[in-house]
């Protein structure tokens, strides 16, 4: 039977429509799709973004707890300059060892004051005295004492006082006065000893010829003890120590290490290489009390609340 005309009408709009219906469907696949490649793209494009933020905050917080512990250390140590001057005891106390260590909550505190008094003066003591604190680094009698006799005319004011044989700085003699026991490195037999080492016998600040045997590191102690009178002994009149404090908190830490001198010619200090400081072990650590007094105590535990 034919069908009719408004039959065969309906059937193509009919069949119109479902076409319509999978074109739509089709479409819409493709923008899901499209969406989701550029959200993964997006995530690909953030993804080094996101780390390297990450990563920024953590060096950030790094950098930060590493200040605050840096600018602690300074601050103890300008306390512990003070307090060498009005505190004699105190100052005895403290420089007749390797360090000292105290805790503060989870803060760890190491300080170590080296008395200079204790120290040999590049620009003060003659070639024996020189000699032995070279000894004392473990290098040969035959050595030393050649190097002791460089060192001296390195410093000395004379340009024709330089030994006809000896070691020779590299660049030459400075003829003027040592200004860091660092100089020491100019010459090539030196430089088997890092400037901790060198900074452990020698120094430029006590400006005395006088050793205080007490204050001498121990390899030195006995060497001085057979000069025989040419290492004299006697007080200093401008005092000088290194300070150096190490605070650890958290698996972070900071050295200060600096030159400071007392009495007429007290200075504020100058940087200088760290110096070794002996370990302890955390349980035998006492409150920080009895070693930096309550209100420098005080101090550090509400900075580090």
């Amino acid at each position: 039977m034919p069908l009719s005309t408004s039959t065969r009408r309906k059937t193509k709009m009919f069949h119109r429509t479902r076409i319509g219906d999978v074109n739509y469907s089709a479409e819409g696949g493709f923008a899901l799709l499209a969406v989701l490649a550029f959200l993964l793209l997006f995530a690909a494009l953030l993804l080094p973004f996101s780390s390297a933020a990450r990563l920024g905050a953590l060096t950030s917080s790094h950098n930060f707890e590493r200040s605050r512990l840096s600018y602690a250390a300074e601050s103890v140590n300008a306390y512990a300059a003070v307090k060498l001057t009005s505190d004699l005891f105190w100052a005895n106390s403290m420089t007749r060892d390797d360090g000292k260590s105290c805790r503060i909550k989870d803060l760890t505190l190491t300080l170590r004051i080296v008395n200079h008094a204790g120290l040999i003066d590049l620009n003060v003591a003659g070639v024996t005295t020189i000699a032995a604190g070279l000894k004392a680094l473990a290098m040969s009698d035959e050595q030393a004492a050649a190097v002791a006799g460089s060192i001296v005319a390195f410093r000395s004011l004379q340009a024709g006082s330089a030994p006809a044989s000896g070691p020779q700085p590299d660049f030459g003699f400075k003829h003027a006065p040592f200004e860091d026991v660092v100089e020491l490195l100019d010459f090539a037999e030196m430089r088997r000893f890092t400037p901790e080492q060198l900074s452990e016998i020698f120094t430029v600040d006590s400006h005395s010829a006088f050793i205080a045997r007490d204050f001498a590191p121990k390899p030195l102690q006995p060497i001085l003890a057979k000069l025989d009178g040419s290492a004299r002994e006697g007080s200093n009149a401008f005092p000088a120590y290194t300070l150096v404090t190490k605070i650890s908190r958290r698996g972070e830490s900071a050295i200060d290490a600096r030159i400071v001198t007392t009495g007429d010619m007290r200075g504020s200090g100058r940087r200088t290489p760290s110096l070794p400081l002996s370990p302890s072990a955390n349980a035998a650590f006492p409150e920080c009390g009895s070693l930096l007094g309550a209100d420098m105590t005080a101090w550090l535990a509400e900075a580090f609340s």
